[in-house]
Parts: C-alpha cells; sequence; structure tokens
C-alpha cells in the first residue's frame, strides 16, 4: 500500500477513536503512525498524554500531539521523555527556550544522544544568531541551529556562514523565521552547491506558490532536485487527500500534509542527513522525520511561525516572527 493510502487508512481509524479532536490534530496523529517506527495503542497514546499534561501543565491537545511524537519513534516512551525534559531545563536555564518550541526543540535533539559540549554550542551559536534577529522562537529554527552546531569549526565561523547565506536568501524572500529557518538549512550543506539549491528554492517557491507552503519546506524540497520532477507525485496525493472528509474545512493542510509525506518517504534526504544521525543507529533513516517535522505543525500558522489556533503546541499565547 503506497503511502498516501496508509495515511487515509490511519486518519480514519485515529478519527473513530478521538472523535472529540478537531481535523488538524487528527491529521497530525495520522501522520505519525504513518511515518512513525511504532505501532502504539490509542490507549497507550492517552495515557502518556495524561502523564504529560499534569508533568509539563500542558493542555490536553498539546499533551496528546506531544504523546503520539513519543510514542511513534520510541519503544521506551518513559526514557525519551525523561531526556526531553532533561535538554528543556538545560536550555530554559539559558533562556533558549520559547513558549511555542519549549518542548518540541527539546524531544527533537534528545533524539540525536546530545552530549553537553554540543548543547553548549547550540547556546553559543544562538546567542551569536540572537544579536543580529530577534525572532528566533520556531521550532525549525532551534533544531537547525542544533544541528549546525555539531558542525567542526568556531561557532563565530559558523555563524558568519549562516548569515551569508541568509543575507541572500532575504533579498529573494524576504526577512523573517522562514527564510532563516531555510538558511540554517542550507547552511548545513556544501558550499559549492548553494547556488543550485537557492535556485531551486525559488522553483518551488514558483511552481507551487498557489498551496501556500512554508519557505522551508521548498528548501526541503528543492535538496531534491529539479521541482518538476516531483511535481506529479504530490499533486497526486493531494487529490487524494481533497476527497477526504477531514480535509474538507482544513483545505490548507492537504498540498502540505502531501509534501511532508512525501518528505518522509524520500531516499535522498535520508542520505543527506544521514550524516546528523547518531553513529549508535544501524538505520540513520529511523530519525529522518523526527528531523524535518516538529511537533507544533499542525495549523496554517506554521507558516507565519505564529501559533497554534488553539494556543501553541508548547502553550503560550501565539509566536510570531518578527524582523531583523
Amino acid at each position: 500500500m503506497e503511502i498516501g493510502q496508509r495515511f487515509l487508512a490511519q486518519l480514519e481509524e485515529t478519527g473513530q477513536y478521538f472523535v472529540n479532536y478537531q481535523d488538524g490534530i487528527l491529521i497530525e496523529l495520522a501522520f505519525d503512525a504513518t511515518v512513525g517506527k511504532q505501532s502504539p495503542a490509542f490507549s497507550d497514546l492517552e495515557h502518556t498524554a495524561a502523564h504529560l499534561e499534569e508533568h509539563l501543565r500542558s493542555h490536553q491537545t498539546q499533551a496528546l500531539l506531544l504523546a503520539s511524537k513519543v510514542h511513534a519513534y520510541d519503544a521506551s516512551p518513559v526514557e525519551r521523555i525523561t531526556q526531553m525534559i532533561s535538554i528543556h531545563s538545560f536550555f530554559s536555564s539559558h533562556r533558549l527556550v520559547h513558549p511555542l518550541n519549549a518542548y518540541s526543540t527539546a524531544l527533537l535533539i534528545s533524539r540525536l544522544d546530545a552530549t553537553d559540549p554540543q548543547l553548549q554550542r547550540t547556546v553559543e551559536l544562538y546567542q551569536l544568531a540572537k544579536k543580529s534577529h530577534r525572532f528566533i522562537v520556531s521550532p525549525l529554527l532551534v533544531s537547525f541551529l542544533f544541528l549546525n552546531a555539531l558542525r567542526r569549526g568556531e561557532m563565530s565561523m559558523i555563524h558568519a556562514r549562516i548569515e551569508a547565506t541568509y543575507d541572500i536568501l532575504k533579498k529573494r524572500f524576504g526577512r523573517s523565521q522562514q527564510t532563516y529557518v531555510t538558511a540554517l538549512l542550507l547552511a548545513l550543506l556544501p558550499e559549492d552547491d548553494q547556488a543550485t539549491y537557492i535556485e531551486q528554492v525559488v522553483q518551488s517557491r514558483n511552481l507551487y506558490r498557489k498551496h501556500g507552503i512554508p519557505l522551508s519546506f521548498h528548501g526541503l524540497l528543492a535538496l531534491l532536485g529539479d521541482p518538476r520532477v516531483h511535481q506529479a507525485a504530490l499533486e497526486g496525493l493531494a487529490n487524494q487527500f481533497r476527497k477526504n472528509t477531514h480535509f474538507k474545512y482544513r483545505k490548507d493542510l492537504v498540498f502540505l500534509t502531501a509534501v511532508r509525506l512525501y518528505l518522509a518517504d524520500h531516499p535522498t534526504l535520508h542520505q543527506l542527513f544521514a550524516p546528523f544521525s547518531p553513529s549508535t543507529l544501524d538505520d540513520t533513516s529511523s530519525l529522518l522525520p523526527v528531523y524535518l517535522f516538529p511537533v507544533d505543525l499542525t495549523d496554517t500558522s506554521h507558516a507565519t511561525d505564529g501559533g497554534m489556533a488553539d494556543g501553541g503546541f508548547d502553550g503560550g499565547d501565539g509566536g510570531g516572527g518578527g524582523g531583523d
């Protein structure tokens, strides 16, 4: 069964069980069930969500989304949650948290077996970036800051390369969090390939402009090569979803969901991101969806880096990207 059909089957099961949740939440839960490596029972998700709701002081929806991400990829959820909370505490002590990304970023980074020196380098890189930009609050942004901090060399040199990439991109796409996230993504790649990837970002945005997906996802699609090669497959997935009742009032999520599923299942990205996987893993692809899709991408607000309509994944009263 191809990935679109698997996703729709999961969405049907999820909708029958979690009948009181909005379609955007059901879509996210079904996404996890489709691309995740584990197959937890719905009752286990609820049990973990209740635990998280109590200990993280989050509301029910936030806790369920986080529980879904934990169970989808971890055979030992309790151990994962402990690591997540530890990393969150480290970042919190350095004021590197935001209501919209505190636990989702910590969860993502915990999967990379982060060491204390690597976390400290992330803080240093964050502090350098923060001097230039006051809008660093999005989960994707902080997550890619961590991946950049894994590179060798002085933080000042890594930061200079990121800023140089951002300066090129902002001339094309303007100043925003999404532009900076895309700069962080492209800064991970060989410098000689940068011009080619940037041109492919432009092509992807022009080709799919009517769908309104965030720029960072155009950046990810650009890594696959000529956007036109993948257009038929993406449109085919999207057409399947448009017929589903759960997308009736969430047309904004149709094409984004197609892109996310397509990226999660694409071998090229597995190869590109393999160097960032923990060396202890035999199957580096098992972490790829977690790298790319933090837990709060469940509403159109991710397009402008704001909060979810129901308060943002990690709580708070909305985020929002500022300017430089």
